[in-house]
């Protein structure tokens, strides 16, 4: 087996597509077309704090969560710049040949709520709403306890996320719930917002700070938790270990209970979860092999040398 090192190749590609991005970004702001955003400005002053010594391990480590916020601010005003026409009818007309129903509006019309929350769907939204923390939480812990697996996940995550942003941006889609608002399907209710609602009207602030509201394929909300599942599992031997592929398995039946997702979006979601997974162990492995290598012709023993013109007892 080969042993696992950090995975700095995986990285050196995270952070070579960081500094594209925050060039592209600047050029960006430079032309006035997006905003200076504060996320920005912390972004600049992590990137100053990186050229101190004791604090370039620190920064190196999390400066891409803080990237990911600032690419999540970016896609309202790239919006326009590169986004397509936004696919409304078609995911809806596909699910149904595929599934012979509309899933999310048959989910909510037989286990409820089409016009609000039932109790057993409130772990569900909680568990829809933790989106963005829980990739934090994943990380801090790998960061304290299993460092050798930390850097893999952030270059998973990472990729994961840059394809999904990328992917709201060349396939826009019409989510369930405002499909049915324009009649697309039949109706579906917005279960997190309903529930924001009642706790302390919530509900239009969340529903007003989604810079993108037409990105729903694929679902960055799956596909997230299975990065986090094939993280956590790795390397571990014990049965109970496979429990951490509940995460994407309940926020799979989440997404689309909740007239969030389609099931197409789901699918896709799962597919680039284990696929950047994947591709970073790949990278990773390589990395460590070509190492392992590297150091076996280092140490390996030189052959014995003989002066010249002198032969042994046995030479002829």
């Amino acid at each position: 087996m080969v042993a696992r090192v950090r995975p700095a190749a995986a990285l050196r590609l995270v952070n070579a597509g960081i500094a594209v991005y925050a060039v592209a970004s600047v050029a960006l702001v430079a032309t006035h077309r997006v905003g200076l955003t504060s996320e920005h400005v912390i972004l600049l002053v992590l990137v100053a704090a990186g050229l101190v010594p004791r604090l370039r391990v620190v920064v190196r480590d999390w400066v891409p969560f803080l990237f990911i916020a600032v690419m999540f601010e970016d896609l309202g005003a790239l919006q326009p710049l590169v986004a397509g026409s936004v696919h409304a009818a078609g995911p809806a007309i596909l699910e149904r040949r595929v599934l012979g129903v509309d899933a999310a509006p048959w989910l909510q019309a037989h286990l409820g709520g089409l016009v609000g929350a039932v109790w057993w769907q409130l772990p569900l939204v909680g568990e829809y709403l933790v989106h963005f923390l829980a990739p934090l939480l994943a990380g801090g812990w790998l960061w304290w306890r299993h460092r050798a697996r930390f850097e893999g996940y952030v270059a998973a995550y990472t990729l994961v996320m840059a394809l999904g942003f990328a992917g709201y941006l060349l396939y826009p889609e019409m989510p369930p719930w405002l499909a049915a608002q324009h009649g697309l399907v039949p109706p579906v209710g917005r279960v997190v917002v309903s529930v924001l609602d009642h706790l302390g009207g919530f509900g239009a602030l969340y529903s007003g700070a989604d810079p993108f509201p037409n990105g729903a394929m694929p679902s960055l909300h799956v596909a997230v938790p299975m990065v986090i599942a094939l993280t956590m599992m790795a390397g571990q031997r014990r049965r109970i270990s496979r429990l951490w592929l509940l995460y994407p398995l309940t926020i799979s039946f989440a997404v689309v209970d909740l007239g969030e997702h389609y099931v197409s979006d789901v699918v896709a979601g799962l597919a680039l979860g284990a696929g950047c997974w994947a591709v970073v162990e790949m990278v990773s492995r390589l990395a460590a092999r070509r190492a392992s290598v590297s150091a076996a012709a280092t140490f390996a023993p030189s052959p014995p040398r003989t002066c010249e013109g002198h032969r042994g007892p046995f030479e002829a």
